[in-house]
């Protein structure tokens, strides 16, 4: 890994955006464009991009070297020798960052040119340690999207562990995902929290204990990150997904034993619980299905074994018995039924046929929309 550690800006940044880059040659230009065009002032951010070991013969470099020489007070290029996939790729960057706040940005992604401004504004008004806003998903690359705003601007303020029991499992509008969110560095860095490496579906890694430490978090109405739905991309690769279809319940496990590591489980153990229940072991089994993955036996008895070992009594879990929507009291049920199979060949055959039927609907699923 190399980049420029000594570099400093001349002024004092409001925030940092950082841009994990492989083999994104084909969309950095509008990516950096459009963070090169934020009404909060070319002066008040700057932009890290990190070259995750691209291998496009170095078209990835060569592009990030123009816009670094381009805008020396702004952008900071750093290089890595080997490939760390995006949750590496940003740890780096937030080593290097030096804004008051940072967000990310994948690079076939874009902002708004007003998202920083708005954010950073919401930020200051409201001392928000976070603030989330919604994205805009589009299938088409660098078409112009319009602002839109809601009204459901909302401040939550977490000083009481029942208000953070309930906000834990609020994961309405992208509540895990970290790109759609204005990141306090100090909060980032006192509380040491950083990306799952290695892995694909990571951002519950960093996003989870950010939600275990922010004090208060505003929620600002308006789509102001633009999501660009890449048929190359490894969720949607089917060949490419085959390889990375265990990380998410790997990035949860682990997870599990961080926060158990940060002692914070005693007092939310059972909203981390039902967590692991529906985005780890629920989102795996469903994003799977709607692949077309069947799973042999073998397969089973190790998934099924994990879940046991670490949420054995997720049967008595309260979220899990008082699930109310009627969708996910079905998907629910779907997935305590698998931990109780016995392995039979019959049993494996249920439990395929029934994940198969139940992924049909999986994305209709409120917890993952």
């Amino acid at each position: 890994m190399y980049g420029k550690k000594g570099k400093k800006m001349k002024t004092a940044k409001k925030v940092s955006v950082i841009v994990p880059c492989y083999n994104a040659a084909k969309y950095l230009d509008q990516c950096i464009g459009q963070l090169l065009s934020q009404t909060i002032g070319m002066d008040n951010m700057e932009i890290i991009l990190v070259d995750d070991a691209s291998t496009d013969n170095g078209e990835t470099k060569k592009l990030i070297q123009r816009y670094e020489h381009g805008f020396p007070e702004t952008i900071l290029a750093v290089f890595l020798d080997e490939n760390r996939r995006q949750g590496g790729a940003r740890n780096v960057g937030v080593a290097y960052a030096e804004g008051e706040y940072l967000t990310f940005c994948d690079a076939d992604d874009w902002l708004l040119e007003e998202t920083l401004e708005h954010a950073y504004d919401a930020a200051k008004e409201y001392d928000a340690d976070v603030v989330a806003f919604s994205r805009k998903n589009v299938y088409e690359h660098g078409i112009r999207v319009r602002l839109e705003k809601g009204a459901r601007d909302e401040l939550f303020v977490l000083e009481k562990e029942e208000d953070r029991k309930k906000f834990l499992l609020n994961v309405k509008e992208e509540g895990y995902s970290s790109q759609n969110k204005l990141f306090k560095l100090s909060l980032i860095r006192e509380n040491h929290i950083a990306f799952a490496e290695h892995l694909i579906m990571e951002e519950p890694s960093f996003v989870l204990p950010v939600r275990m430490y922010v004090k208060r978090y505003y929620y600002l109405d308006e789509r102001l990150y633009i999501c660009f739905s890449s048929p190359g991309s490894t969720v949607r690769d089917n060949a490419a997904w085959e390889k990375r279809k265990w990380d998410n319940l790997q990035v949860w496990t682990a997870l599990l034993e961080e926060l158990a590591c940060r002692g914070v489980l005693q007092v939310y153990w059972q909203e981390v619980e039902y967590l692991f229940f529906t985005l780890g072991l629920g989102w795996t089994l469903g994003m799977l299905f709607q692949r077309g993955c069947i799973l042999t036996k073998d397969e089973w008895k190790a998934l099924v074994g994990i879940a046991n070992r670490l949420i054995p009594a997720v049967r008595e879990n309260p979220y899990v018995i008082h699930e109310s929507h009627p969708f996910n009291q079905a998907w629910n049920d779907v997935l305590l039924a698998v931990l109780d199979m016995e392995f039979t060949d019959a049993d494996v055959q249920a439990a395929n046929d029934a994940m198969t039927e139940s992924a049909r609907a999986f994305s209709a699923c409120p917890v993952f929309m």
